[in-house]
């Protein structure tokens, strides 16, 4: 009953004048390991425009299993859907697309935790893994094979690692984390290796936390950012991928109820430095819930 007594606020964090509370970032990693992660589920929508491309990302976030009060693990199930558009305009589409991507797995330890008065400080490793469950051979409506970053999946196994550290001082926190992920490479094609950075600033709303009854909104202020580089494709390079992209993303997050999140989220890009001709990316509008189970 632990987990429900808590709800969404951190352990230790109980103090005689109050709670200090915090949620999650919608986008970046944390290293936080708290009640609501450590046994939870967490669904989302991201709609992602991209020129004439134009994706829905639909993942299911189940938090199963956490066997120390530090570690955290992750399983994400994500539905897809893509479409390409006729460059001659008109709404007539030259692609679509939907169904399961590639399953992912994570494990999350917080290797260094120091509590303090109404604050925390925290730092922790991620470790995950991708397979390759995506289809890879979906084709145009003219029966030409449509190339791989329009696939659902990647068409091999992946793997990364992210290093993530959390600072929460009262109403305030701060989330900072640097990964990578690496992709095998599948049918003669290697994606890039992917080098992601997330800085996350979060404020709650109201200053004190009474009980774990009080409804508490959450503002957040992140910048999301990837380097990857350039795919290959029988062992050449492809010149129309890879390159560094941020997007400055404000989020708000509601908590009516100690086991209820309610999040929403718009994504700003605001580097595009892509390498070649790729399509630039417009707004991303996300939203989603995450619910606490025991």
């Amino acid at each position: 009953m632990r987990g429900v007594r808590l709800g969404l606020l951190l352990p230790a964090l109980l103090v005689p004048d109050g709670l200090a509370a915090q949620g999650l970032p919608f986008h970046a990693e944390t290293a936080l390991t708290t009640a609501f992660e450590e046994r939870g589920l967490r669904t989302f929508l991201i709609y992602s425009p991209r020129e004439r491309i134009t994706s829905f990302v639909a993942p299911l976030v189940v938090l199963p299993f956490a066997p120390h009060e530090r570690v955290t693990t992750k399983i994400v199930i994500p539905v897809l859907h893509k479409e390409l558009e006729s460059p001659n305009g008109g709404g007539d589409e030259l692609y679509s697309n939907g169904g399961l991507g590639d399953v992912s797995v994570a494990v999350k330890w917080a290797f260094f935790i120091r509590n303090r008065f109404a604050g925390t400080t925290r730092l922790a490793l991620a470790v995950q893994a991708s397979f390759p469950t995506g289809s890879t051979d979906a084709t145009f409506v003219d029966g030409r094979a449509a190339p791989r970053p329009l696939q659902l999946g990647a068409g091999a196994f992946a793997a990364g690692a992210i290093l993530a550290g959390t600072a929460i001082r009262g109403r305030w926190g701060i989330s900072i984390s640097l990964g990578q992920t690496r992709h095998a490479s599948g049918k003669g094609y290697r994606f890039g290796a992917a080098t992601r950075y997330d800085l996350a600033i979060g404020l709650r709303f109201p200053k004190r936390v009474e009980t774990i009854r009080t409804s508490t909104l959450q503002l957040y202020l992140e910048l999301n950012g990837s380097l990857r580089a350039s795919d290959r494709a029988d062992g050449s390079r492809v010149e129309d991928s890879g390159g560094h992209m941020a997007f400055l993303s404000p989020a708000l997050q509601w908590v009516p109820l100690p086991q209820l999140l309610i999040e929403a989220s718009v994504q700003i890009p605001v580097i595009q430095d892509l390498d070649g001709s790729q399509p630039r990316f417009g707004l991303r509008p996300a939203a989603g819930a995450r619910f606490l189970f025991f």
